[in-house]
This record gives C-alpha cells, sequence and structure tokens, in this order.
C-alpha cells in the first residue's frame, strides 16, 4: 500500500484506483539540550534517574528551539496482517514545523516533502506514475499538527501514559527509553522513543499503529540548526504523472 513509506494522517478522500493510498504524516526529531541533572549534581557527575514527565518536557523545549536538521535515516515497516517487511533508507531534511523532506536513497526516487502548504508523496518504486498532494497547516497544533513528534510531545501530558523502560544504547549513544500508551482513541496503540541521556536528541522512534503495523525509524549522523535553502522542499510533479487529493 502507498501508505508504507511514511506515517498516515487520516483524511477522507476519493481514489480512482482500487488502492487506497493515505497521506503521510512527517517525522520530526528533538535536538541538542543540556543534560538533565537533578538539583545539587554537578555536570559530569553521575546523575539520579529523572522522571519520564521530566525528560519529556526537557524535549518538547529542545523541540520548539529547533530551527533545522539534517540528518540520515534508516526506516523499517512491518506490516504484521500481511506478513510483508519494507525498508528504506536516505536523506532527512526539518525547517521548522511545516517544511519537511524523506529523500530516499533506497528506494531510490521515493520523496515525501512538506513545503509549508501541502505535504507530496510520491512513491514510483511502488506506485509509478501517481503522485498525492495534501494541503497542511504549518501552524496547526495538537491532533492537527502534521509532524508527528511534534504532536506527541504536545499531547504527552493529556494524552498518554508515560513509562520509563531504563536505559538502552543505540548507535553507540546511551538513551532512555520511554514508552507512551495513549489514554484514549488513538491511530497509535503506542509509541517509543529513545532519547540521548546527555544531548536528547531522538536516536529512534517505533509506533503501533492500530492495525499492528510497526514503523521503526533510527536517526544518524544528525546536524542540528544547519543552513537548509528553502528550494530543497520543492516539487513539482513529474511529467506524465497523475495528481490525486490526498
Amino acid at each position: 500500500m502507498i501508505e508504507e513509506r511514511g506515517i498516515p494522517v487520516r483524511r477522507n478522500r476519493r481514489r480512482p484506483t482500487s488502492t487506497t493510498c493515505r497521506a503521510a504524516a512527517v517525522l520530526t526529531v528533538v535536538l541538542l539540550s543540556a543534560p538533565i541533572l537533578t538539583p545539587g549534581t554537578a555536570a559530569g557527575q553521575e546523575t539520579a534517574t529523572p522522571d519520564v514527565r521530566e525528560i519529556l518536557a526537557r524535549a518538547e523545549v529542545t523541540y520548539d528551539g529547533l530551527s533545522s536538521m539534517k540528518a540520515r535515516f534508516d526506516q523499517t515497516i512491518e506490516i504484521t496482517l500481511l506478513g510483508r517487511k519494507r525498508t528504506g533508507s536516505g536523506d532527512w531534511y526539518q525547517k521548522g514545523r511545516g517544511r519537511f523532506k524523506m529523500d530516499f536513497s533506497d528506494p531510490e526516487g521515493d520523496v515525501i516533502v512538506a513545503d509549508g502548504s501541502v505535504l507530496w508523496l510520491y512513491y514510483p518504486s511502488t506506485h509509478p506514475g501517481q503522485v498525492i498532494r495534501s494541503t497542511i497547516d504549518a501552524n496547526a497544533t495538537g491532533a492537527g499538527m502534521v509532524d508527528l513528534q511534534g504532536r506527541i510531545f504536545e499531547q504527552a501530558a493529556e494524552a498518554y501514559d508515560a513509562v520509563l523502560d531504563g536505559r538502552r544504547e543505540v548507535e553507540g549513544n546511551d538513551t532512555w527509553l520511554v514508552t507512551l500508551t495513549p489514554r484514549a482513541e488513538s491511530p497509535y496503540r503506542k509509541v517509543r522513543v529513545w532519547i540521548d541521556t546527555g544531548s536528547l536528541l531522538v536516536r529512534r522512534f517505533e509506533i503501533t499503529e492500530e492495525n499492528e503495523t510497526l514503523r521503526t525509524v533510527i536517526l544518524r549522523d544528525l546536524q542540528p540548526n544547519a543552513p537548509i535553502a528553502d528550494d530543497v522542499f520543492s516539487f513539482i510533479p513529474p511529467d506524465g504523472t497523475d495528481v490525486f487529493a490526498g
């Protein structure tokens, strides 16, 4: 299904084919913050385990301070009901909350682009000749937010139960593993986030959807506040493609 490349946004639409394509919400990451220190603890000394809500609050502050970010990503999508697994990798670009790009090198040519007002999905590896176009609001808050992590951090206090599941290593980085479970109806059954214990960068996240699809993203080579030209987020549907509303 065309939604296998990104996190789906629930939108009502009609498609002229038998394949249902759901628009994808994009993902953002948390970068660069001071280490969490307990009262009376100096930098460089052993720290006590912080409260999970403290971790999430500091991560949200850090996220809100981001101007841009570049990274490499590896994504795995396991579709339990179909017994299928898809992998992908490429370059990740983020500039504010409304501009985002997942530029796949594998499968080459696949791309997700949010330019601040429109979200474009183009997956020639699985749906050649089709482009999905969805209108977005870069200033939306809460459930209307396009970027997934911004939405999660904003709603975590009221909409999720949070548990700190200890420390884990991700790509050689020490992280806190936080598990979020929604308290009410949600498109996600569970969200797990690996937050760097020192810098509060999000190194990995997993999302279990209603249909048990498991999406895992690992981020590496993070470049916070890197200069990114606005035209990186421009997208023009290739000649000969059909554009459908998302």
